[in-house]
């Protein structure tokens, strides 16, 4: 609003000097003319050649005059239109003295220029003058209370704003004009919007699943959809009436609830045990444990790759080499799927070239971590030093770690002849499939999960990008692995050979060979290995160590 009311100020005091000196060139070229037709006294023309001498004088005049004259205006108001011949009279009776009509016409000017008085120039007798058509008192009032020094002072005061104005607007035009040059650099040009368009189309592209990509997620689909059931977040029946409000929302309600175990020594206000179903002492704990509610599974058909330990019947696969590795394909031997095999053995002395090779291997060892643990434990040296590399030429081997032993198992790696590409994760949840803060392992923190190194030999053909690197699943006996990760395994390398060491009997899958000292004795079906064995283990012992 401010600089608004500056503009219209500085654009008015412009006007004012214009109509000033416009008046003053119509006076010279008026006093030029009354020169050369009348001859000057040589007095008046020595005091015109020096007009700065008598400065002081004049202007004390000038504003003696201007009062003088606002003053007969005012009084000749009601007969207005008056003659500059008039008013010179009257102020010579006024003032007893001679006053100059040049001085008058100056006044005049000037009063009509601030739009005090509106004149009009005339020609009497061939003498020049002005008529004073109207006068306006308002201004006049204002005007007869300042003299000509506060005139003065206003004037220059008047041309200084204006001067100060004017730089500062054109300051802001120019940086206003800086500020549309740059906004119109910064923005991106024809060509890089087209690059841009271009890159966004391929990495759209790149993003989309490929035909094959989608061929293989079809493949290992399940069939009939999920197989599963899926818990209830309120936990029990109760909670979860008293949350969705109704007595009949639990039967409506089709997931898996919980239910509380009340035994005679149960102290309810002690709130859940922090093991839940895997506490030790639950026959004589005092907090309060769960068991499922229902049913626990759905009513479904056999799915080999997402649970593979329901396949009872043999198959027969085209698949690709010795190494059973790779997917199936139209150049390669036959290879029978067999059901679930193992070996009772010592696999620090156990000769593994008479298994043959495979595609997959995955292990479990005993880590000697510095932890008191239920079972026994290997030293770093008996773990560097297991036959592992004659089970495969190449193909995969999937290693838990865990503690200290995630650096030892990744030099194991390297040792064996491997080159880590992944790493699984199993994050760990409890019974009521919550994330475990009271883990039994851990110098430091509770550990809540557990990792699993990947490492590849060779270039095996594989199936990639099916499955995600994180398993989040419950937590079931010591050392006792998520059985996700035989799904993952056979999704990657479906129909192959595979063996798992340090297994357990719950440990046992339909074309696994389960080796460790837990399970029970030996049980073969594949014909070649059967022979194999036998001829390096009459006895069917490999529990100890053999001579070569």
């Amino acid at each position: 609003m401010s600089d608004a009311f500056e503009e219209i100020q500085a654009i008015k005091i412009k006007r004012n000097s214009l109509r000033e000196k416009l008046q003053k060139r119509k006076r010279e070229r008026h006093e030029l003319f009354t020169l050369t037709s009348t001859p000057v006294p040589p007095i008046l023309r020595t005091e015109s050649v020096d007009p700065d001498s008598n400065t002081s004088s004049l202007r004390s005049d000038h504003s003696e005059y201007e009062r003088d004259i606002l003053c007969i205006l005012h009084e000749s108001l009601p007969s207005l239109p008056i003659t500059s011949a008039d008013l010179i009279d009257q102020l010579r009776k006024n003032l007893n003295a001679d006053v100059s009509s040049s001085d008058i016409y100056k006044i005049l000017e000037k009063l009509a220029a601030q739009d005090i008085v509106k004149i009009k120039e005339v020609t009497e007798n061939g003498v020049f003058g002005y008529t004073v058509l109207s006068f306006t008192e308002s201004q006049s009032s204002y005007q007869s209370q300042s003299d000509d020094t506060e005139n003065a002072e206003s004037t220059e005061t008047s041309s200084e704003l204006y001067d100060y104005i004017l730089p500062e607007k054109q300051a802001k035009m120019e940086k206003k004009n800086t500020e549309d040059i740059m906004s119109l650099i910064s923005m991106p040009t024809i060509r890089e919007k087209e690059s841009k368009k271009v890159g966004e189309q391929i990495l759209d592209l790149l993003s989309k699943q490929t035909s094959k990509e989608k061929s293989l997620a079809e493949r290992f689909r399940s069939q009939g959809g999920a197989q599963v059931m899926e818990f209830c977040p309120h936990g029990t029946r109760v909670d979860c009436v008293k949350l969705n409000g109704g007595p009949g929302f639990a039967e409506k309600c089709k997931k898996l609830h919980f239910k509380k175990i009340i035994q005679s020594h149960t102290d309810e206000s002690l709130g859940d045990c922090s093991f839940l179903n895997t506490c030790f002492h639950m026959d004589t704990c005092k907090y309060v444990h769960y068991e499922v509610d229902g049913p626990t599974a759905q009513p479904k058909e056999t799915n080999d790759f997402d649970n593979p330990s329901n396949t009872t019947t043999n198959k027969t696969l085209s698949l690709d080499g010795k190494n059973g590795g790779g997917t199936s394909g139209n150049a390669g031997s036959e290879l029978t799927l067999y059901p679930p095999q193992w070996i009772q053995c010592d696999l620090r002395y156990l000769d593994m070239t008479v298994l043959g090779k495979f595609a997959v291997i995955m292990a479990d060892p005993p880590w000697d971590i510095h932890m008191e643990l239920p079972y026994g434990t290997m030293s770093d040296d008996e773990m560097r030093q297991l036959g592992i590399p004659a089970l495969q030429d190449e193909g995969l081997l999937f290693l838990w770690v865990t503690g200290r032993a995630m650096e030892l198992g990744r030099e194991c790696l390297q040792l064996w002849g491997y080159e880590r590409v992944d790493e699984i994760i199993w994050v760990k949840t409890n019974q009521l499939q919550r994330i475990i803060r009271t883990g039994r392992t851990g110098h430091w923190l509770n550990h809540g999960k557990e990792h699993c190194l990947v490492g590849m030999k060779g270039n095996p053909r594989i199936n990639r990008g099916l499955d995600s690197d994180v398993i989040v699943a419950e937590v079931r006996a010591t050392s006792h692995k998520p059985d996700e990760i035989y799904g993952i395994i056979e999704r990657m390398s479906p129909g192959t050979r595979k063996i798992e060491l340090f297994g357990r009997p719950h440990n046992v899958q339909p074309n696994w060979i389960t080796l460790g000292n837990q399970v029970d004795g030996v049980h073969l079906i594949d014909p070649q290995l059967i022979k194999a064995f036998k001829k390096r283990y009459p006895d069917g012992n490999a529990m100890k160590p053999t001579k070569p």
